[in-house]
C-alpha cells in the first residue's frame, strides 16, 4: 500500500509541474483588452483590463486583437508579431495613443532580415503627439507581410523632420503591402506618407479616402514603391502634394492617383523626378504655389483631369493615353 502511495505521489508531483510549466502559453488569450482605469498586472480579460497596448500585447497571441473599453491614451507600442489594435468598443470616442517625442507604433517583424511574415492592423484609433516637443513617427513599418490602417486620426508627428507614417520594409520583405482607409493625417513637421523600401525592393501602398494636410510634403514614394492614392485630399501642405522620387537614378517609383483633389500646397501640386511615372485619371489640381505639376519623369494623363490656372506654371502632363 505504501509503495502505491508513493506512486502516485510521483504522479501528481508530475502532473502538478507539467500544469505549471504550460502557464505561460496559455496566458495568451486571442482578445485582449484595455481601459484607462485598467492594470497592466491583470490578465487583460473584458472584466480585469490592462492599461497599455504594451502591457497587453505580452498577453495576447500572435493574430490577436487587443480592444479599448473606453476612450484613453494607452501608450506607445512596439509590435513584433501579427495583431489587431481595434479601439471600435470604446464608448464616447476612439481611444489610441499620446506620443509627445516618441515614436506611436513601431512594427519590427523578427523575421525581417529573412522571412517576415507578420500582418499588423491599425483600426478606429487616434495617434497624437501634442506636447512640448510633438511625436516623431506616428506609425514606423520596419519589416513585415502587410500594415492595414482603417479609420485612423494621426496629428502632431514629424520631429525631426521624420514621416508621419514612415513604410520602409526590409530589404527581405518584397512584396509587402500598406493598405489605408478612411486615415486623416495633419499637422506633421516631415512628409505625412512615405513610401520607402530598403534595398530598394519591390512594394506597394494603396491610400483610399486618405486626408493630408499640413504636412511636408504630403505623400512621397521612393525607389520601389507602386503607389496607388483614390478618392482622396491631398491639400494645404507646405511642401508638394504628391512627389515620387528615384534616389538610385535605377529603380523606379510609380504613383498611380485617381479621384482625387491636390489643392493649394506650398511647392508643386505633383511632381515626378527623372526615372519616375506618375498617373493621373480624375485629379483635379488646383491653386498650388510652385505649379500644379513638374515634368521631369513622366507624367501620364488620361485626358479626363481637371487642371486649375497653376497647372501650366512649370508645365502640364507629358504624355497621354486614351481611356478605355
Amino acid at each position: 500500500m505504501s509503495k502505491l502511495i508513493r506512486i502516485l505521489g510521483v504522479a501528481m508531483t508530475a502532473l502538478l509541474c507539467s500544469l505549471c510549466l504550460a502557464a505561460p502559453a496559455s496566458a495568451q488569450a486571442t482578445r485582449t483588452w484595455i481601459s484607462g482605469v485598467g492594470d497592466d498586472v491583470n490578465p487583460c480579460s473584458r472584466t480585469a483590463p490592462c492599461k497599455t497596448w504594451a502591457g497587453a500585447i505580452s498577453k495576447t497571441a500572435a493574430g490577436g486583437e487587443i480592444d479599448c473599453l473606453d476612450p484613453g491614451g494607452f501608450g506607445s507600442v512596439t509590435i513584433v508579431k501579427s495583431i489587431t489594435l481595434d479601439c471600435s468598443e470604446g464608448s464616447g470616442g476612439a481611444g489610441g495613443i499620446l506620443n509627445s517625442g516618441v515614436p506611436g507604433v513601431i512594427i519590427n517583424d523578427p523575421n525581417g532580415a529573412t522571412t517576415p511574415t507578420i500582418k499588423v492592423h491599425l483600426r478606429n484609433l487616434t495617434i497624437n503627439g501634442a506636447g512640448t516637443t510633438v511625436g516623431t513617427y506616428a506609425v514606423r513599418f520596419l519589416s513585415g507581410k502587410s500594415l492595414t490602417m482603417q479609420n485612423v486620426n494621426i496629428s502632431n508627428q514629424g520631429t525631426g523632420g521624420v514621416p508621419a507614417v514612415s513604410f520602409e520594409p526590409s530589404a527581405a520583405s518584397v512584396g509587402a503591402l500598406l493598405l489605408m482607409t478612411d486615415v486623416h493625417i495633419k499637422s506633421v513637421s516631415g512628409p505625412g506618407v512615405d513610401i520607402k523600401p530598403n534595398g530598394n525592393v519591390s512594394v506597394s501602398a494603396v491610400l483610399d479616402h486618405v486626408t493630408i494636410s499640413d504636412s511636408q510634403p504630403g505623400v512621397t514614394a521612393e525607389d520601389g514603391a507602386t503607389v496607388t492614392i483614390a478618392n482622396s485630399n491631398i491639400s494645404g501642405n507646405t511642401g508638394r502634394g504628391v512627389y515620387a522620387v528615384s534616389n538610385s537614378g535605377t529603380v523606379t517609383a510609380v504613383v498611380n492617383i485617381l479621384h482625387t483633389t491636390i489643392a493649394s500646397n506650398g511647392n508643386f501640386g505633383v511632381a515626378a523626378a527623372a526615372g519616375t511615372t506618375i498617373r493621373l485619371s480624375d485629379v483635379s489640381i488646383f491653386n498650388n504655389a510652385l505649379g500644379g505639376i513638374k515634368a521631369v519623369g513622366t507624367v501620364l494623363s488620361f485626358k479626363n483631369n481637371n487642371l486649375g490656372p497653376d497647372a501650366g506654371n512649370s508645365g502640364l502632363p507629358n504624355a497621354t493615353v486614351v481611356l478605355q
